[in-house]
């Protein structure tokens, strides 16, 4: 029983540290996406291509694309399958890109660094307080239930 609680304290304290991975992933690509347009001139498309190794959800987007699915679909779906408490905030992000031009792009990429490192700055908060909090009240909560059942 103890362990059972301890497993479920673990578990969602290691979700807040998937999430601040996940983040950071995101901002790797963010940086890399503004270089290779600014840079290479590279098209929308051909950034994901290229960047598919770094996060699952790009990957996904990539594999959508090769099937000739449009970016803006491909996206949408990859925001909705791997977002998770983050998906609108990808899915506006892939609202705006590939939708203008070369200064609008790079201005969309800075905009979504900046709130990218907003998130990732709150995620790293809730994964340093909130896990340590999960861990400890699974640990704690399965004695308490195991002495109360016992």
């Amino acid at each position: 029983m103890a362990a059972a609680c301890t497993a479920v304290g673990l578990a969602e304290s290691r979700k807040l540290g998937e999430r601040a991975a996940y983040l950071e992933g995101f901002l790797r690509f963010l940086t890399q996406a503004e270089a290779e347009i600014r840079y290479g001139m590279m098209p929308v498309r051909e950034v994901v291509f290229s960047c598919r190794s770094q996060m699952e959800l790009l990957d996904f987007c990539a594999s959508k694309l090769a099937a000739g699915v449009p970016f803006p679909s491909a996206w949408r779906q990859s925001a909705e399958r791997f977002g998770g408490e983050d998906t609108q905030f990808l899915l506006d992000f892939g609202k705006g890109l590939g939708s203008t031009d070369l200064e609008g792009q790079l201005a969309h990429l800075q905009l979504y660094r900046k709130l990218a490192e907003s998130r990732l700055k709150e995620a790293r908060a809730n994964r340093d307080q909130k896990g340590k909090l999960y861990r400890q009240l699974g640990v704690y909560g399965g004695i308490a239930l195991a002495l109360v059942l016992w």
